[in-house]
């Protein structure tokens, strides 16, 4: 029923900060811009999974995380904190399963890094299911 693929959509105050975050401090690419309907979609580095956003009066920011998996979380923290990404906090352990760092973006909504401790996590929550 369902197909490939993934959309998290967002109500952002400005769409050229949140495009500039997105795209020069997380390194994320534009992949769609209706500059006059205010809405934008970028790519992530994750197959098959884009954010998409759009101008709003009112933004009440989301209290649920969307968290990027990373190979090496210290090298990614260190990468993005030098691009001016403020984190909350230091890194994380959740011991034998994973390590996570949280930051917000300019409507503080709620971002982590995720580095995944024990090899074969995906299997196990397939298996749960």
């Amino acid at each position: 029923m369902y197909k490939s693929g993934l959309t998290v959509w967002y109500s952002v105050k400005d769409i050229e900060v949140t495009k500039a975050f997105y795209s020069n401090k997380l390194g994320f690419e534009l992949y769609f811009d209706d500059k006059d309907g205010g809405n934008v979609i970028m790519s992530t580095n994750t197959a098959d999974c884009t954010i998409g956003f759009s101008v709003a009066d009112e933004v009440v920011p989301s209290t649920s995380s969307l968290v990027f998996e990373v190979e090496n979380i210290e090298k990614a923290y260190e990468t993005l904190k030098s691009r001016g990404v403020e984190f909350i906090g230091r890194i994380e352990t959740v011991p034998g399963m994973t390590k996570l760092a949280t930051f917000v973006d300019p409507d503080e909504n709620i971002l982590m890094l995720s580095e995944t401790l024990v090899e074969d996590l995906w299997i196990m929550k397939k298996r749960r299911v």
